[in-house]
């Protein structure tokens, strides 16, 4: 009950200082358009002017250098933070990506090497830098257009993908990309809708630590709800505001909820179940279902993924294979990557992105 109160404490202040540090009045003021510019809406609702044509992007947000490489604009990157370089098949497609300057890491920004020209003429962040007024401060200093990238559910993160391809240049990419998504979602509601509730799988999700997992109202819990699952981390969870804390759960709460199917984000989650005894009375254990997510330019299903389309599809083939069992994932994985990075996969790269294992470097122990 202690850990439960902490965790809500924490969203509440989390949130108290998204409020503060956003919602100020000066960034919502009205801004005119001019020619050779437009004008774009951010995630906290702030109107942003930016150059029509963007020759260089500062990404302070590895998720927004994933979407200028799936647009075909990977060499335009001149700033990346430090977890870009430890996606390795990010880096085997776009090699390109080495060359841009790393100017984030631990959650610091490297100001000496954001001044370095090329300078960036846009900065793609996270609400956690939006809110950080002494890193705030920092980005005004060069007087460039700062763009807040961020989402709760699978329509916002169209969105965002969206904002991306038109700052870009790239609006019809983007729609293909949103095509693709409200399709997955089609097909996987017209075979899981309405499904009763005693056949519906419980699943508990574990987010790079085995205790780290969904919260409400993250996009992880919303995809997770349309495959048609019960996701156990929700037990009790308040719906509604946004936050950027993280969420855990006690050993004793993901014991005490037992779920049919433990799914992970990362290898050596798997590995320290495996050196945990007390975890093995668990009935996905019992069964032979810890399942890790395919890994590949990001970790399907990870809150920060744009991998999600292929996650739900694997997912929801992995917990209910008598309804998808015309669903091919490595079909559905080698189509996903032609379409919208151009790439042919070869037959050891997808094999090994369908492990969930190899293609980023791990940080930690798992716990």
């Amino acid at each position: 009950m202690k850990t439960r109160t902490l965790h809500s404490l924490k969203i509440l202040a989390a949130l108290g200082v998204l409020l503060q540090a956003c919602s100020r009045q000066e960034e919502r003021a009205e801004v005119a358009p001019e020619p050779g510019y437009l004008v774009v809406t951010d995630f906290l609702g702030k109107p942003v002017k930016v150059r029509q044509e963007v020759r260089h992007i500062g990404s302070l947000f590895a998720v927004a250098s994933h979407l200028v490489a799936m647009f075909g604009e990977a060499d335009r990157l001149v700033a990346i933070p430090q977890g870009n370089v430890r996606d390795f098949l990010f880096c085997e497609i776009y090699p390109e990506i080495r060359n841009a300057r790393i100017v984030k890491g631990n959650n610091a920004i490297n100001i000496e090497e954001l001044a370095k020209k090329p300078r960036a003429e846009v900065f793609f962040i996270n609400p956690e830098i939006a809110c950080d007024e002494g890193q705030m401060r920092q980005l005004e200093r060069f007087r460039t257009p700062v763009i807040t990238l961020a989402y709760r559910n699978v329509e916002e993160q169209m969105a965002m993908v969206d904002l991306v391809g038109r700052v870009l240049g790239h609006e019809k990419e983007a729609l293909d990309y949103s095509a693709y998504y409200r399709e997955v979602i089609a097909r996987i509601s017209a075979r899981v809708s309405g499904m009763p509730d005693g056949e519906r799988k419980t699943v508990y999700h574990a987010i790079n630590e085995l205790l780290r997992t969904d919260q409400a109202n993250t996009l992880s819990a919303d995809w997770l709800a349309q495959v048609g699952v019960v996701n156990v981390a929700l037990a009790g969870e308040a719906q509604g505001a946004f936050t950027i804390s993280k969420n855990y759960l006690a050993l004793e709460e993901l014991l005490e909820r037992n779920p049919d199917f433990i799914l992970i984000n990362g290898g050596d989650v798997y590995d320290y179940m495996e050196r945990s005894p007390q975890l093995h009375n668990l009935k996905a254990w019992r069964n032979g279902n810890i399942r890790l997510l395919p890994l590949g330019i990001t970790r399907w299903g990870h809150p920060y993924s744009i991998e999600t389309p292929l996650a739900m599809l694997w997912t929801a083939k992995t917990v209910y294979p008598e309804r998808f069992q015309d669903v091919d994932i490595e079909q559905e994985t080698r189509a996903f990557y032609h379409r919208f990075f151009d790439y042919e996969l070869s037959d050891i790269q997808l094999a090994k992105i369908l492990s969930g294992r190899g293609y980023k470097e791990i940080k930690g122990s798992g716990r």
